[in-house]
């Protein structure tokens, strides 16, 4: 009764300290759960850059993932000390900011190993697609060169055929101009008996 009595006749401005300091609370979780989003979008981002870009765009990937964490662990231990300066509050309602802060903690953490996974995997597909490509560039220029080769004997077949026509057309004509002064000789020849 006593206890109750001395809540009653507390300081309105301790309780208004009080319900400044859980107010307070509640911002710093509203403000970890918008950061939780911003990482999930930050993250989906991440791995769509992971796949299309080369190792230096990872690299840059990873720094911004360091960045961010140390962003986090620095609004962590700011949360903590607010928390710690709120315990003399409302018990119960600090107790689930608490859990709530916690549970937002673990999300943060399971997000940030679930964006280095993503990463790591997106980078061993590039790497996969990478191997793949080459190989098929080897079968291309293997592929190229046969044709090439190829190419180069339809060529040379043509020309030599080429050669021999002409050669069996030049023959021809030797032997058609022959038979056509043949042909043209025996009259004169006639003439001039």
């Amino acid at each position: 009764m006593a206890d109750d009595n001395a809540l009653v006749m507390e300081a309105p401005s301790d309780l208004h300290a009080d319900t400044m300091e859980l107010r307070q609370l509640k911002l710093t979780v509203h403000a970890l759960r918008e950061e939780l989003e911003r990482l999930q979008i930050e993250k989906e981002q991440a791995v769509q850059q992971a796949i299309s870009n080369s190792s230096d765009e990872i690299k840059q990937l990873r720094e911004a993932a360091q960045a961010i964490r140390e962003e986090l662990e620095a609004h962590r231990i700011a949360a903590e000390t607010k928390v710690q300066e709120a315990i003399a509050g409302g018990a119960s309602e600090i107790k689930q900011l608490r859990e709530t802060a916690q549970a937002l903690r673990d999300e943060l953490e399971k997000l940030r190993i679930d964006k280095e996974d993503a990463v790591q995997n997106a980078v061993r597909a590039a790497n996969d697609e990478i191997r793949q490509l080459k190989a098929t560039a080897q079968a291309l220029r293997d592929e190229l060169e046969s044709i090439r080769f190829e190419h180069t004997e339809q060529l040379q077949e043509r020309d030599r055929q080429a050669r021999d026509e002409a050669a069996h057309l030049q023959q021809t004509v030797v032997e058609l101009r022959k038979e056509l002064e043949l042909a043209k000789s025996p009259p004169e020849a006639g003439r001039g008996q």
